[in-house]
C-alpha cells in the first residue's frame, strides 16, 4: 500500500513541477542549444561547460514534440518510471522483494526526484544511469563475460557524456575494486577494464572537456565550505529548512542501518560518500560548484542503501520508512510547485511598458535566457558586458571578461545602440564576479537618459530590478 501512496506523490509532484511556471535559466539554456542544428550543439555546449548525451537527446524530443515548458520538462517526466523499475530491481538484488518496495518508496517520496525530474535538465538521466550502472556492475561481478563487461562500460560512457560528477563516482568505484585487481581477482579486474573501456569510448569528447576544465567551470559558484559537505542530505529535501533536516535524518539514518546489516548496501554507502567527498574537496580546492542537483551521482545509491536499512531494520525501518514517506511528499509537492523563475513577471512588465522593437538589456547575462525566451525576438536583447546576443550564456573566460569590462563605456554604447528606441534595463545585484558592475551601468545610463522608472521590483534589494529609460 504504500508503495502505491508513495508513487501517487510522486505523480502529483511531477506534476506540480512540470505545470510550476516558465523555465529558469539552467532549463531554458538546455533548450536554447539543445534546439541549434546538430552541428553546432556541440560549439555551443564548448562554451557552456556541458557534456553532450542529454542535449543530443532533447534536441531530438524537441523536435518531435516542440519547445513549450511543459513539451520539454516531460522528457525528464518520462525517465521516472525507468528510474523506478531500476531501483526496484537494485533494491531487490541487494534484499529480496521488501527491499525493491523499499527501494520505490524512499526514491519516489525524495522532494530532489520530484523536482529534477520535473525540469528540463540532465539529472534524471544521470540517476537512470547510475542505477542500470549498478546493475550492470553487479552482474559482472556474479559472473563476468565479454558482453556484461561491455555493457558496464557503455554506461560508464554514457555516465561520462552526461555529466561531469561521473568522474567522481567512477574514481570512487575504480578505487573500491583497484585493490582486487591488483591481486587479480577477476571480478575486480573485469570491473575496472569496463571503467578504462568507457574511458577510452570517451576521448572523442575529451579535447572539448579539457578545454571546458580550462575555461568555464562555475564561475557563478563560491567554493564550498565544511558546512556544505555536511548538509549535503538535506539538498534531497523541500520545503523549510526544519523539514529537511527531519528527512535527512530519517533518510540517513535508514542508509546506516542498511549499510550494518548488508555488505553490499554498506558498499553502496561508502561509494556514494567517497563521490561526494571527492567531489567536495575538488570544488572546495580548485573551485566550482556543489549543489544539491549535481549529487544525482551519489542519491541512487543512498536510496538503495536506505531501502536496506527500512527492510532489515524490522518494526523501527517500517515506521521510519512511513515517515520519511510523509515528510517527504508532504514538503515535496509545495516545493516542486514553486516557480523557480521570475521571468514572468519581468516579460509581463516589459510589455506593459514598451512595444516590439524596444532594446533590453541585461546585467548580469544570466538574467536574459529566461526572460528572452518568453519576450520573444520582437525585442532586442542584449547582455553586459558584450551586448551580445541573450539567448546563451558564454562562460568561457567569464569572470576575466567581466575584470575587463568598463561599465561606464559600455553603458555609452548601449545608449548609442538604442538610440531613440525605448530601452530597458534589468539587473540584480550580488552575482559573483560582477562586483558593484551593474551598478555602475545603470548610474552613467541615467546620467547619459535622465532618470529611469522602476518598472518590477523593489529598489534597494539585491533581487531582479527593471528599468525604463
Amino acid at each position: 500500500m504504500l508503495v502505491w501512496l508513495a508513487v501517487a506523490g510522486l505523480v502529483v509532484g511531477l506534476i506540480a513541477g512540470v505545470t510550476s511556471g516558465p523555465l529558469w535559466l539552467d532549463e531554458t539554456l538546455s533548450v536554447n542549444i539543445a534546439t541549434l542544428p546538430l552541428s553546432q550543439v556541440p560549439g555551443a555546449l564548448r562554451v557552456d561547460g556541458a557534456p553532450p548525451l542529454y542535449y543530443l537527446l532533447l534536441h531530438a524530443w524537441a523536435a518531435a514534440f516542440g519547445t513549450g515548458a511543459w513539451a520539454v520538462r516531460l522528457l525528464t517526466v518520462t525517465l521516472t518510471p525507468i528510474a523506478l523499475l531500476l531501483a526496484h530491481r537494485l533494491g531487490r538484488r541487494l534484499g529480496g522483494v521488501a527491499t525493491g518496495r523499499a527501494a520505490v518508496i524512499v526514491l519516489a517520496s525524495l522532494p530532489w526526484t520530484m523536482r529534477f525530474f520535473s525540469e528540463t535538465r540532465m539529472y534524471g538521466l544521470v540517476v537512470v544511469l547510475v542505477l542500470a550502472g549498478a546493475l550492470a556492475l553487479l552482474r559482472v561481478r556474479e559472473a563476468a563475460s565479454r558482453g556484461r563487461t561491455a555493457a558496464l562500460a557503455v554506461l560508464v560512457t554514457a555516465l561520462l557524456l552526461t555529466h561531469y560528477w561521473s568522474l567522481f563516482l567512477l574514481a570512487a568505484v575504480g578505487l573500491w575494486h583497484l585493490p582486487g585487481a591488483l591481486r587479480r581477482r577477476t571480478p575486480d579486474l573485469q570491473v575496472v577494464s569496463a571503467l578504462l573501456l568507457g574511458g577510452v569510448l570517451f576521448t572523442p569528447w575529451l579535447p572539448t572537456f579539457v578545454f571546458q576544465a580550462l575555461h568555464t567551470g562555475a564561475p557563478w559558484a563560491r567554493p564550498p565550505g565544511l558546512v556544505a559537505l555536511v548538509q549535503t542530505p538535506t539538498f534531497w529535501g523541500g520545503g523549510v529548512f526544519g523539514g529537511r533536516v527531519v528527512l535527512a535524518v530519517l533518510l540517513v539514518g535508514l542508509a546506516v542501518a542498511g549499510a550494518m546489516r548488508v555488505r553490499a548496501a554498506r558498499v553502496l554507502a561508502l561509494v556514494a560518500l567517497a563521490t561526494l567527498l571527492l567531489a567536495w574537496g575538488q570544488t572546495a580546492t580548485l573551485g566550482g560548484a556543489y549543489t544539491g542537483r549535481y549529487t544525482a551521482v551519489a542519491v541512487p545509491l543512498v536510496a538503495a542503501a536506505a531501502a536496506v536499512g527500512a527492510s532489515r531494520s524490522g518494526r523501527a525501518g517500517i515506521v521510519a520508512l512511513v515517515m520519511l514517506a510523509t515528510v517527504g511528499v508532504g514538503t515535496g509537492v509545495p516545493a516542486a510547485a514553486a516557480s523557480r523563475t521570475a521571468a514572468a513577471g519581468i516579460a509581463a512588465a516589459v510589455r506593459s511598458a514598451a512595444g516590439p522593437g524596444a532594446v533590453v538589456a541585461y546585467c548580469p547575462d544570466q538574467l536574459a535566457p529566461a526572460v528572452q525566451r518568453l519576450l520573444g525576438p520582437g525585442y532586442r536583447g542584449v547582455v553586459y558586458p558584450t551586448l551580445g546576443p541573450p539567448e546563451r550564456v558564454d562562460w568561457v573566460d567569464y569572470a576575466a571578461r567581466q575584470d575587463a569590462a568598463d561599465p561606464r563605456a559600455i553603458a555609452r554604447r548601449l545608449d548609442t545602440l538604442a538610440g531613440s528606441r525605448e530601452l530597458l534595463v534589468l539587473k540584480a545585484s550580488g552575482f559573483r564576479t560582477f562586483g558593484r558592475q551593474c551598478e555602475a551601468l545603470l548610474a552613467e545610463l541615467i546620467n547619459v537618459r535622465g532618470p529611469a522608472t522602476l518598472l518590477f521590483g523593489k529598489a534597494g534589494t539585491t533581487d531582479q530590478l527593471l528599468y525604463a529609460f
